[in-house]
């Protein structure tokens, strides 16, 4: 009789407790779940993933434009096409020398070609990039809030435009600037190499101007890639932007 005494008095006390544990659990559940959709995104986040956006995909258009405008088979046709090249001596024990200085000469200026734009794009443009453009959505949003820049995007895309337009066109110049002397120091180098152990061969290279202002001309072209570029992506930017914003 005390054994179904007891057992009665511990279903009756759990069936108390069970009810307010769940209670409370539920509590929770509601008060976590509040706070979750309280919480605000920390200010500046908007700013910052702005200048993401931004970054990255004015500095992909840059690079894709100076990549598309002078691609490796055409530099092989400028180089191939106006480089002369002569070897006066033993030429009946050349074995090839000829082709193989061609060869060397041919990479040698599309990696002086290559490196100089590297260098400019990152010096005229990707270096800076991002703090240009903090201080172009700054300009226009001064607290840095999503609610301003969400109005102001159209504006701020703007303005990131003419930007790069702008970069893309100095880069273009200051590569006409330099890349005749950058490709003749890569010539020179390789003539020295391959003249130390043929003391008797005498090689003459020409041309490495009109290589420089073939180059240069399809450099020209850039900025108006890069503007066009932008362009295209101009309308999807602003929906990105107010997405970030409204997110």
């Amino acid at each position: 009789m005390r054994t179904i005494t007891f057992f009665a008095f511990l279903l009756a006390l759990m069936a108390v407790l069970f009810p307010a544990v769940s209670t409370v659990a539920s509590v929770e559940a509601r008060s976590s779940a509040l706070e979750i959709r309280g919480v605000k995104k920390p200010a500046g986040a908007a700013f910052e993933a702005t200048l993401d956006l931004l970054t990255r995909q004015h500095s992909d258009i840059v690079v894709k434009a100076f990549a598309d405008v002078c691609t490796d088979a055409a530099l092989t046709t400028d180089i191939t096409t106006e480089l002369r090249v002569q070897i006066s001596g033993l030429i009946n024990v050349d074995f090839g020398l000829g082709t193989r200085l061609s060869t060397a000469l041919r990479s040698s200026i599309k990696g002086a070609v290559r490196g100089e734009v590297d260098l400019e794009i990152k010096t005229q443009f990707t270096t800076n990039l991002r703090g240009n453009l903090a201080t172009i959505v700054t300009k226009r949003c001064p607290k840095h809030d999503a609610a301003c820049i969400r109005v102001q995007s159209k504006n701020i895309v703007k303005d990131a435009i003419k930007l790069t337009t702008k970069a893309s066109a100095k880069i273009s110049d200051k590569i006409s600037t330099s890349l005749a002397t950058k490709i003749r120091t890569a010539i020179d180098i390789q003539i020295k190499k391959f003249s130390i152990n043929l003391w008797l061969i005498k090689i003459h290279v020409t041309g490495d101007v009109d290589v420089s202002n073939t180059v240069v001309f399809r450099f020209k072209a850039a900025a108006g890639l890069c503007a066009k570029a932008c362009a295209d992506i101009s309308l999807k930017q602003v929906a990105d932007i107010r997405a970030i914003c409204a997110s």
